[in-house]
């Protein structure tokens, strides 16, 4: 079976969100090296398919990451085994095995998946899948040449996955047509102003923003085609601030700093663990902990988080007025955004507010239902876009 997917690929530092051909999937960006299947008892294979992603296990074979068996995202982190994850302000992207890794994964996860639909049941012939990408590293993070590293990694020669279904061994091999690298939050332009479908993006993403600024009822994306967009995407380990003028990302404003919510996180994970009597936990633990209002340890996470959380808030508005210095204001909105942002909101958005009106700009903060993906669905509407397009047919290396 041949199947080719287009791919918008979030390597985020804690969360991986990636459209797989249209698939949305939302993974802990975590991963662990094993050496055996967990399963003892006779689960039959066609059982795994439904939630493939949340028990996924494969063996890599690539000439990009070190070969072996590894649990994968939510399996991992539910596992109990020693995590791989990126260590923020510290790990280099495209020096690391873990994207590589959890981005195979997750491809041959939905070829499996796909084969499973149009055979009508699980086969062990191998799935051979051609693959278009588009993905990003950190404004800290990315040159020319990090980006045409990245790149390689992926592109250079046949990656062999296996993924298991319990005893069963379906073999995926993954060969990548194109993959283009761009700066994190550039792509969100593309995700203001257009839907899945092609059309001005209009709905609940912009309500707030339109009854702030009276913008009316007709409001879309076409509003953002001509605008200076100041982006302020939040992750936990570095908060990237580009300008974009349409769709042009302005090079000579590329800044970044390393803050984000991972720092706040760290900084208050040994008074979370005192408080719930944990000698240890992982910090994507404590991330699901916060976003899930239900469990039982949440107010107590949020407790410890607040005043690490000012702290970090306060070093990002720093970090906008230098910017807003550097671009002699000259900025019709900053768009707010990211996993962090959504932490950071109740902080962060009346001190944004208070600027915004001092240098009248508009503010749009993306609400937290879109704000943790906005840079997935950026890189989902670029790599079935005519730019990527019009990059792959000309072998083309030079930045966007």
């Amino acid at each position: 079976m041949k199947v080719h997917f287009q791919v918008g690929n979030d390597n985020g530092n804690s969360e991986h969100d990636l459209f797989v051909d249209g698939k949305m999937i939302r993974q802990p960006n975590v991963c662990c090296r094993v050496d055996k299947l967990p399963w003892s008892d006779e689960l039959p294979p066609e059982s795994f398919i439904r939630n493939l992603q949340d028990q996924l296990i494969v063996t890599i074979d690539s000439p990009a990451a070190r070969p072996g068996m590894y649990y994968i995202g939510k399996f991992a982190l539910m596992s109990g085994e020693l995590l791989e994850n990126l260590q923020i302000g510290i790990d280099n992207k495209a020096d690391m095995d873990l994207p590589i890794i959890n981005t195979l994964a997750q491809v041959a996860a939905v070829a499996v998946q796909r084969a499973y639909d149009e055979a009508k049941g699980v086969t062990t012939e191998p799935i051979e899948v051609t693959v278009d990408m588009a993905t990003a590293l950190p404004v800290t993070q990315h040159t020319d040449e990090s980006a045409a590293k990245f790149e390689a990694k992926f592109m250079e020669g046949t990656h062999r996955v296996t993924v298991h279904l319990n005893k069963v061994r379906v073999p995926v091999n993954i060969v990548f047509d194109y993959v283009k690298a761009i700066p994190e939050a550039t792509p969100v332009v593309f995700a203001l102003q257009k839907d899945r479908e092609g059309a001005w993006r209009s709905g609940d993403i912009f309500a707030e923003f339109v009854e702030a600024y009276d913008l009316g009822q007709k409001f879309n994306g076409a509003y953002f085609k001509d605008k200076r967009v100041l982006h302020t995407d939040i992750g936990d380990g570095s908060t990237e601030y580009p300008i974009t003028e349409g769709n042009k990302f302005l090079r000579q404003f590329v800044h970044g700093s390393h803050h984000g919510a991972g720092y706040a996180i760290e900084e208050a994970l040994d008074d979370f663990n005192k408080l719930v009597y944990l000698p240890d936990s992982p910090r994507q633990f404590f991330s699901d902990v916060i976003k899930n209002a239900q469990h039982k340890y949440h107010n107590r996470a949020i407790q410890t988080l607040r005043r690490p959380l000012e702290g970090q808030a306060r070093h990002i508005v720093q970090n906008i007025r230098k910017q807003l210095t550097k671009a002699r204001n000259e900025i019709d909105v900053i768009c707010v955004y990211g996993g962090g942002s959504v932490l950071m909101k109740p902080i962060l958005q009346p001190m944004l507010i208070e600027l915004c009106e001092e240098r009248e700009i508009k503010l749009l903060y993306i609400p937290a239902e879109h704000a943790v993906t906005m840079n997935a669905e950026g890189l989902d509407a670029f790599v079935r876009g005519k730019i990527f397009e019009a990059l792959k047919s000309k072998g083309a290396k030079q930045p966007v």
